[in-house]
This record gives structure tokens, sequence and C-alpha cells, in this order.
């Protein structure tokens, strides 16, 4: 019984001190928590613990407002990564969205992805098929003038500068049609590639769109 009143009669001495402490320092009290974990309160918070959080009292001792502690360079670099990989989401999100109704305003049926895929694959074709034409062409020219350039060695007269250059210059152009041919080749892979995924993912969305239809029923 006397322990219950020792108790009520701190509570009652410690109620009238923060509010004389409250009233003698313009209604406003800070309380903070030592490196012990002893709570201290103050009308300032020591330069040691200013880093620290604490809380704002009012003239009758409750909490108005809380003030962070300081972050460390961990925590800050840790919520940059966190806000950095947020925002990659947000941005992955927003263009599939985007590519799913690319998708679904751009083709009817599966049948249509097809053609569309097939006739960029076959207009690829006929410039493969011109540049060979091309290539061809230059290699019966590059046959000529090697044989007249050899013709002039075997007679011992010096190769005309401009013959050397036209030869060099086939040369040149053959093997740029080449790696020509060489990327309409990958680009026809990427093609393939990416209407294989576009076609299974406007498979995935026809199928949502037919459950939820018959959710509505």
């Amino acid at each position: 019984m006397m322990g219950e009143r020792k108790r009520r009669a701190c509570a009652f001495m410690l109620a009238i001190g923060l509010a004389g402490a409250a009233t003698v320092h313009a209604g406003r009290l800070y309380k903070w928590v030592d490196e012990n974990g002893k709570v201290h309160y103050g009308d300032h918070v020591p330069a040691k613990y200013a880093r620290q959080e604490r809380r704002v009292l009012n003239d009758r001792a409750i909490e108005v407002k809380r003030i962070e502690a300081a972050k460390t360079p961990e925590q800050i670099e840790a919520e940059r990564r966190e806000a950095a990989r947020r925002a990659e989401e947000e941005r992955r999100r927003a263009e599939q969205e985007a590519h799913d109704r690319m998708l679904l305003s751009t083709f009817s049926s599966v049948d249509d992805m097809v053609m569309a895929r097939d006739g960029k694959i076959a207009a690829i074709d006929s410039l493969i098929r011109v540049t060979r034409s091309r290539i061809a062409k230059l290699e019966e020219k590059l046959d000529e003038y090697t044989r007249r350039a050899a013709s002039m060695e075997r007679a011992g007269k010096p190769v005309p500068r401009k013959l050397s250059d036209t030869i060099q210059e086939a040369r040149r152009q053959i093997r740029r049609y080449r790696e020509f041919i060489e990327a309409k080749r990958a680009e026809q892979e990427r093609i393939r590639e990416t209407f294989e995924a576009d076609i299974a993912r406007f498979r995935e969305l026809k199928a949502l769109a037919a459950r939820a239809e018959s959710g509505r029923h």
C-alpha cells in the first residue's frame, strides 16, 4: 500500500516538475534518451545528442513532434539505392503497359502478328537479294581488274595508280555489302525473337481479357 502511494507521489512530483519547466521555457520541452537508455527532459538538447531522435513536448508534457535521428551515410546510400530500384520498377511497369496497349491496338489476332513478322522478314530478304546481286557484279569487275593488273605485271609494266585504286575500292565495297547482309540477317533474327515474345504476351493479354469478361457474367 505504502509502495503504491510512493509511486503516485513520484509521478505527481514529476508532472509538477515538467509543467513548471514547460511554463518557464515558453511551453516547449525536449525529450531524449542517452547512450545508457536514460530518458532526459530539457529546454534544449545537448550537442552530443543533437543528431539522435528526440521528441518535442507541449506544456502538458504531451508529445507534439518527433524529430528523427540524423541518417548515417550507409542509411542514405541504402535509401538512394531503394529509390533507384523503385524508379526502375516503375519505368519498366509503365513501359510494359505502353507496349501492351500498342499490341492490342495494332493487332486483332495472332495471325495478324505472324503476317506482320513474315512481311518484315520478306522485305529484308529482298534487300539481301539486291545486295548479293551487286556483290556478284562487283566480283565480276574485280576479277577483270585483277586480271588486267596481273597481265601488266607479267609484261613488266607498272600497274597504273587508278587501276590499283579501283581494285582496292571494289574490294572495300564488296566487304561493306557482305557486312550489310550480315547485319540484315541479325536484324531478321531480332525480328523473330521480338515477335515470338510479343505473340506470347498478346495471347496472355487476350486470355486475361477473356477471364475478366467471363467474371462479369
